[in-house]
């Protein structure tokens, strides 16, 4: 039976710190880091505590850009200064009039390098828009460390005009550097994805897809799908094929998926697979962005932002979350269809299978737990509020539970399998 798209309770919640640090903000980021941590990378991101309503305690500060260190399920927020004055997490040489917003970056010989957008303000900009690009740079960080290191000029643009950093990964003996490039098109200009590839370091020696061949020369790239891209997209594999996640542009509610056999197209398959909700009035959403690494339950997590008024914020913090969802394979390619709900976190491969579902009465919980790994078996409601919870007489091996479910209200509730070093969730249908 198809799945369906549901909201992320792990990550929506994780991702919502009221106090200590980093509160709220956009791009969102990831990046998959080799010691099984990840890094979060935002935007302008505010600085500062939440009240209990929501809106955010005087004297919260907003810097250019944030990270967030994921270690397991602890968060750590990492920018520059203190908390009563902080600065950006990777500031530029004069941070008074540029600033950066970060994009993709990977890990080569223990050295972290992050892509950087440089923007200046434009005095004649129309008011929250009046920016403009004015370069872009690699940052070098010491790893595991994440300690600054140097920030050198990226210097492909001023020669084909593609902003490259939207996604970089590891294929063969290729890393490939995705990008996006302004063509116009009836008087509009639209992003149109290029990318390029390198076998050494991504600082030198790249080469440029040309619509058919790679080239070394940096003019002759091509756009690799003839549908347009968000400021930030996606591109990575599962299994055996490509599949790139894009928003609409101009801000539409739309989130787009394609895939391919190769890492440069043909691009198929367009699919809309999401629609996001606008919950608050004179808000919109933007950026979409896929976190292979999480894949749980043959299910892709993707995060888009939101943002409206800026003033407004202040009053609902919730304005300018990210917000995570959890897409099925099989709706991205049929040829994802899995009968066996898995998780697979670098070397190690759980398994989870919850039925019947939808359940009137009982549910069984069938699972292999590891040896010691504290597991813990969750039933959440909507609102992310706790409903039942088993976390003893779960022991190492294989596991079958049948489990009391006839007390619930019917409706939609989220079952989350966790342990030390996972999460696995799939929805319940509870009905009378």
């Amino acid at each position: 039976m198809t799945q369906s798209i549901y909201s992320d309770i792990k990550f929506n919640s994780l991702l919502r710190s009221n106090s200590g640090g980093w509160i709220a903000g956009d791009a969102t980021y990831s990046i998959d880091l080799p010691d099984n941590r990840t890094l979060w990378l935002f935007g302008d991101s505010f600085i500062g505590t939440v009240n209990e309503d929501g809106s955010i305690v005087q004297g919260a500060k907003m810097i250019r850009n944030c990270a967030l260190i994921m270690d397991n399920d602890s968060l750590r927020a990492l920018y520059g200064g203190t908390f009563e004055n902080p600065s950006e997490f990777i500031q530029t040489t004069m941070p008074d009039s540029t600033w950066y917003w970060p994009d993709h970056g990977i890990v080569e010989n223990n050295i972290l390098k992050i892509f950087l957008a440089k923007f200046t303000t434009d005095p004649n900009g129309t008011p929250g828009w009046n920016f403009v690009y004015a370069g872009h740079d690699v940052a070098s960080f010491s790893f595991p460390e994440i300690q600054l290191i140097e920030i050198n000029e990226l210097p492909y643009y001023s020669e084909n005009a593609v902003l490259y950093g939207d996604r970089l990964f590891r294929d063969s003996i290729y890393t490939y550097i995705y990008g996006r490039k302004d063509h116009t098109v009836s008087e509009y200009k639209i992003p149109y994805p290029h990318i390029a590839r390198t076998t050494g370091d991504i600082s030198n020696n790249w080469e440029f897809y040309n619509g058919s061949n790679w080239s070394d020369d940096p003019t002759a790239t091509e756009p690799i799908n003839n549908f347009q891209v968000s400021q930030q997209y996606c591109v990575f594999k599962h299994q055996n094929k490509y599949i790139l996640i894009t928003q609409d542009i101009w801000l539409s509610a739309n989130i787009y998926s394609f895939t391919s056999n190769s890492p440069v197209g043909p691009w198929e398959n367009k699919k809309i697979l999401y629609t996001t909700p606008i919950v608050y009035d004179n808000t919109f959403t933007y950026n979409a962005y896929a976190h292979p690494q999480f894949d749980e339950n043959n299910e892709l997590l993707i995060s888009y932002n939101t943002n409206g008024d800026f003033w407004e914020i202040f009053n609902n913090v919730e304005i300018y979350r990210p917000n995570f969802i959890r897409v099925p394979y099989e709706l991205i390619d049929n040829d994802f269809a899995a009968n066996l709900i898995t998780i697979k976190k670098k070397d190690k491969l759980y398994s989870f299978e919850l039925y019947p579902n939808p359940a009137q009465n009982e549910i069984t919980l069938e699972f292999v737990a590891a040896n010691n790994d504290n597991t813990e078996f969750t039933i959440y409601n909507t609102k992310g509020q706790i409903e039942k919870r088993i976390n003893n007489n779960i022991v190492p091996g294989a596991c079958t539970k049948t489990i009391n479910i006839s007390a619930l209200p019917h409706g939609i509730y989220y079952c989350v399998l966790k342990n030390r070093e996972n999460c696995v969730t799939k929805k319940l249908i509870k009905i009378d």
